[in-house]
């Protein structure tokens, strides 16, 4: 028996996966691609999500039958062209020779009965049957583009953008209406009414600033527009109208967010958030004459929590997020006014924005996910209306969220723990299986929680670290570990959680694949990370990289008290927030990292967008010196240490002059430093020759200064 054994665990080893880069990062990714967009139509057990099942970026439309427990699907549009309409860089035989993958829908709308989809692909509107085995029906070819179709309550009409015009097709006769004229702002976005007399939509006003964004690689230097503001612009927010969904003049409603239809069609709840973004005010509109009455504020001297709210079935009452207590909770307050009231409390808050799937009220009971079992977990409960009778509907540990069918019978969740990737299960059943056949031949790496001190406040940071093969926390016997420092992304968001991939899978395979290499990776919440009530959501106000530099400057403090964790050579590295982070690290504890390697970093908030910096630094005429302190550009010249800047050219978030103006400024100053740019690439990496050419950059930077 023991020799069985042995050659067991001989076997297993050798059947063990290399770690490459180049393995790791060529599509289908062996941990897949995992479902997005779950969506139950309103009266039929019928789920539709987008997925590919292949585990390549291109995501298709599928669909669940809870009772017959059958998947299907129902586009596959991955390689399908379309000459009518071909996209820009498939005219350029330069550009079309190193097209990124193509992301596939991003969007679709269920009829109410479940029956079709409706979906956009390339500036045209189709739609497909749910029984399957159907080819899309093409409804538009036309050179202008097509969006955002919706399909009526009765599911017999097709309202959609076109040009930022609305539309609304006639299935069964074919006729066409419109509804809105462009010249009084392009519309955005759109809503049926529950009886579907009247369709609600934004309107763009006049005014928005607009930047070009260059693409070097075709045959010509092309500049594309786009909207995007800057630090210290003030642009009008979306003006909301109704309109008779047969055609008819517009009623203007006025500014808001996120806004939601009354059952009874009569009215619209929307957010309306101040210029300076420390008010919120909920309002309700008048469908008919536009008039509002306001039925209660938020307000938070720094700025509010981003805000969920939603009607009550009986249209009654409204229930919305708030974290006055200083953690986001429900609330409850009647429709026409009077006293709030809490639904859920505790020192724990709901995740209204990591995951993807809001609140429901579902007959007398409210569901959500929330932090309560630990802020590397999320759960999914329910609750009544009046706060009592709360159930935990989750079990596995790790993240569970779903998504519940409007007759409350059927439970969608996305589910992922330590050894698995999120994937979705309907009513306990697994409908997904995401990852590929090679991803259990991977030994991926242990994952150990830890908290710390911040080296400021004192302030508890909690971090987990990968650990690599032969790797103890606790041994002493004089060997010494090089370390990597992974900082996440959005300033917001959270990475420390118990869950294959956490912020975002392929930056955690490349810190897997360093654990691999006998890195011990350092991952931190740093001050602004979601899911640790108000305190530490704000902590950052004023000063951007200061307490959270702080968190990460703890997060060393605790290495170094390991006694095994060589920390005179330590790396840091990190993507958007995280490249910002990497920066302000390099430029403010010289020294303490001897690598760094940063992508898609803001280097000067001035340069990015009004809603991010208004938030957190107020305005640059306001607060001059919450900008210099909070921008690496001030402090490149204490660089002293390896620096690798990495940037994609095209990239629309984080615009490409951040780091051409940090380059600028390092070489004035005679400070040495490594860059790449990737002329094709956004913000988010997408080609797999990128990935593994950034990665290779990277790893190489760190072996040379780290070992």
């Amino acid at each position: 028996m023991r020799l069985l054994l042995s050659l067991a665990a001989i076997g297993s080893v050798l059947a063990a996966a290399p770690w490459s880069i180049e393995t790791l990062f060529t599509r289908p990714y062996i941990w897949g691609t995992p479902p997005t967009q779950v969506i139950w139509a309103k009266q039929a057990p019928r789920l539709v999500f987008l997925w590919n099942e292949n585990g390549r970026r291109f995501q298709d439309i599928y669909t669940y039958d809870a009772l017959t427990k059958r998947r299907a699907r129902l586009t596959n549009l991955e390689f399908t062209g379309d000459p009518f309409n071909p996209a820009p860089d498939e005219k350029d035989a330069r550009l079309r020779s190193h097209r990124p993958p193509d992301a596939g829908l991003a969007s679709f709308s269920v009829s109410d009965d479940g029956t079709r989809v409706a979906f956009a692909w390339k500036g045209d509107l189709y739609w497909v049957s749910t029984a399957g085995a159907n080819t899309p029906f093409r409804l538009t070819q036309t050179r202008a583009s097509e969006s955002a179709p919706r399909f009526s309550p009765d599911g017999q009409r097709l309202a959609f953008i076109r040009a930022g015009e609305i539309f609304v097709h006639n299935i069964a006769t074919g006729a066409i209406v419109q509804l809105n004229e462009a010249s009084a702002g392009n519309a955005t976005a759109l809503q049926w009414s529950p009886n579907g007399k009247q369709v609600l939509y934004s309107a763009t006003q006049p005014g928005a600033r607009v930047q070009i964004l260059p693409n070097y690689s075709g045959q010509f230097v092309a500049a594309r527009p786009f909207p995007r503001t800057v630090a210290g612009d003030e642009p009008a927010p979306p003006l909301w109208f109704t309109v008779p969904s047969t055609g008819g003049k517009p009623v203007r409603l006025g500014e808001g967010a996120s806004p939601a239809w009354s059952p009874d069609s009569n009215s619209i709840l929307a957010q309306v958030i101040s210029q300076d973004r420390k008010k919120m005010t909920l309002r309700i509109y008048d469908a008919a004459t536009g008039k509002a009455r306001t039925l209660t504020e938020i307000a938070d001297p720094r700025w509010v929590a981003q805000t969920f709210s939603m009607w009550s079935p009986d249209g009654k009452s409204v229930a919305f997020t708030k974290d006055s207590d200083g953690f986001i909770h429900l609330h409850h307050i009647p429709a026409t006014g009077g006293e709030t009231r809490q639904i859920t409390r505790g020192k724990w808050e709901l995740d209204t924005e990591r995951f993807g799937f809001a609140p429901q009220w579902i007959g007398g009971r409210i569901f959500y996910a929330s932090t309560e079992v630990s802020t590397s977990e999320r759960h999914f409960y329910s609750i009544s209306a009046d706060g009592t009778t709360k159930q935990k509907l989750s079990s596995r540990e790790g993240i569970s969220v779903g998504v519940v069918s409007e007759d409350g019978k059927h439970t969608a969740m996305l589910e992922a723990d330590l050894k698995m990737p999120l994937d979705l299960f309907v009513d306990g059943a697994r409908v997904t299986t995401s990852p590929r056949p090679a991803f259990s031949t991977y030994t991926w790496p242990e994952t150990r929680f830890v908290e710390f001190p911040s080296r400021g406040d004192k302030a508890t940071v909690k971090a987990k670290l990968l650990l690599p093969p032969g790797y103890d926390p606790s041994k002493r016997d004089g060997k010494k570990w090089p370390s990597v420092f992974f900082i996440h992304g959005a300033g917001i968001a959270s990475s420390v959680l118990k869950q294959w991939g956490s912020y975002q899978d392929q930056r955690f395979v490349y810190n897997a694949y360093l654990a691999s290499q006998g890195f011990v990776v350092m991952d931190l919440d740093y001050r602004g990370s979601s899911g640790y009530g108000r305190e530490w959501r704000t902590g950052v106000y004023l000063h951007m990289g200061g307490p959270d530099l702080d968190d990460v400057l703890g997060a060393v403090d605790y290495m170094q008290s390991l006694g095994n964790i060589d920390t005179a050579k330590l790396g840091i590295w990190g993507v958007s927030y995280g490249g910002f982070m990497t920066n302000m690290a390099m430029f403010l504890a010289p020294g303490v990292f001897k690598a760094g390697s940063s992508w898609a970093a803001v280097n000067d908030w001035e340069n990015y967008n009004h809603g991010y910096t208004r938030e957190r630094l107020t305005t640059p005429a306001e607060n001059p010196e919450a900008y210099r302190r909070s921008s690496p550009i001030t402090f490149s010249h204490n660089l002293r240490d390896h620096l690798l800047l990495v940037h994609g050219m095209v990239d629309s978030n984080v615009l490409f002059q951040d780091t051409v103006q940090l380059t600028e400024k390092l070489i004035q100053e005679g400070r040495p430093f490594e860059e790449i740019f990737y002329p094709q690439e956004d913000h988010g990496f997408v080609r797999d020759e990128t990935w593994m050419d950034a990665l290779r950059r990277t790893t190489a930077l760190f072996e040379k200064h780290l070992r």
